[in-house]
């Protein structure tokens, strides 16, 4: 390099946040995750900070690994919904989100495009579907999971789609890749919709996509490609009760919720029993079917169809 400076000084290092604004137009959002061994100029600073061999370090990160559950909303209820800006994702796409919920069934995400083009994302029998289109008719990949994800946990989804058309859905651990030929770019418009829809747009869905109702439970961690929502914040509409932070069903399944050998279903906003292989009845299954009358008439029938009247028949 030809110039009258040889040297390039630094004043301050700065690690998940920039808080230097005056040389960039936009400014990027905040790093969400884990970092370790990060090394500038043979230092390890993460190390000097947490060791206190450094002269100054303010930190407002913690050290060690945990499960990072970033900015959770909860949507209370299957009606509930909001929408944000158009999701850009015309060449490529990088979306992960995090969700808990005790419904099999709901709708996390969706946008309609140009033509057929669309993306959505569902929870169809407790197992996430990534339902597209980008031009070539519609495709979807079904998440492997090893069992239903309605069981009050957090799960971690991440979708992307690359320049040679590869699509992979990873779900927790499991991944799915498929490569799609034919059309690579996803022309999206219109707002983006988290949690459900409008109740009269479900009639309208695109073919392959399942859901017909919104997602009772928890989102978090959302990015959308690069682009980290306040999904309260930013929400261009909001319906329905939808709330800060994640709280869970104030009730939850013990081995005493049902009785008679009923089954405990759990629910967001409590728990139900499964009385159907029960001969009782009631929320908890303490309702006998059949009182004492009807049961000795039901007896009393099976006893009569149950009589063989044999006749003897003489030859002559």
């Amino acid at each position: 390099m030809v110039g009258d400076h040889t040297r390039l000084e630094f004043h301050n290092i700065e690690t998940g946040i920039m808080t230097e604004k005056r040389y960039i137009s936009v400014v990027p959002s905040s790093f969400i995750g884990h970092l370790q061994s990060l090394m500038f100029n043979g230092l390890l600073y993460i190390d000097l900070c947490k060791n206190g061999d450094i002269d100054y370090c303010e930190l407002k990160a913690r050290f060690g690994l945990r499960n990072i559950i970033a900015d959770p909303v909860t949507f209370k209820t299957k009606s509930s919904y909001l929408s944000l800006a158009t999701l850009q994702a015309y060449t490529s796409m990088h979306l992960f989100f995090q969700f808990k919920t005790t419904s099999p069934d709901g709708f996390i995400l969706f946008n309609s495009g140009d033509g057929n083009d669309f993306i959505a994302v569902e929870l169809v029998k407790g197992y996430i579907h990534y339902v597209f289109d980008l031009g070539n008719g519609p495709n979807v990949i079904k998440g492997n999971s090893d069992r239903p994800l309605n069981d009050n946990q957090w799960h971690n989804v991440v979708i992307t789609r690359d320049n040679s058309n590869t699509h992979s859905l990873k779900v927790d651990t499991k991944v799915v890749t498929q490569v799609i030929n034919g059309a690579k770019n996803l022309d999206l418009k219109g707002d983006l919709y988290m949690a459900g829809l409008a109740q009269g747009m479900y009639s309208n869905l695109p073919k392959l996509v399942a859901s017909r109702d919104g997602f009772q439970g928890c989102l978090a961690s959302v990015d959308l490609n690069g682009r980290l929502p306040d999904l309260i914040n930013d929400a261009l509409h909001r319906s329905g009760q939808i709330e800060r932070g994640c709280e869970g069903p104030s009730t939850t399944c013990q081995e005493d919720s049902c009785a008679n050998q009923g089954v405990c279903m759990q629910q967001w906003e409590g728990f139900t029993c499964d009385c159907s292989m029960t001969s009782y009845s009631g929320n908890q299954c303490n309702d006998r079917k059949y009182n004492n009358l009807s049961y000795w008439n039901f007896l009393f029938i099976c006893v009569q169809l149950s009589v063989v009247v044999l006749f003897p028949i003489f030859s002559q």
